[in-house]
């Protein structure tokens, strides 16, 4: 792949044994909780839109698409800042916990 491809989301990370593949949706104006857990070790890539994540010390910063992005733990909240759908994929490591169904 060279400096003047686009990343081709639709094959970026399949779901596999290793790896978990999710795709969140932020309306405009939306805000998300980010869990610690859940999204330690995560890499999210911005496909659609502009985010916003704020760290727990109230630190903003904004990301356009085609935005890598990674969780450490003081970010707390992912937020829709504009006008427009935002959507990121994102990739994580299964683990023992996170493997297990819901509820």
């Amino acid at each position: 792949m060279s400096c003047d491809e686009e990343l081709d989301f639709s094959r970026l990370a399949q779901d596999t044994a290793h790896f978990r593949r999710r795709v969140v949706e932020l309306s405009p104006d939306e805000d998300l909780s980010v869990d610690s857990g859940s999204w330690r070790d995560a890499i999210a890539f911005v496909e659609e839109g502009e985010v916003e994540l704020e760290c727990v010390a109230g630190e903003r910063r904004r990301f356009a698409q085609g935005a890598v992005l990674c969780f450490p733990p003081p970010v707390r909240l992912l937020r829709n800042c504009s006008g427009e759908p935002a959507r990121l994929i994102v990739i994580s490591r299964r683990t023992r916990e996170r493997s297990k169904p819901a509820g």
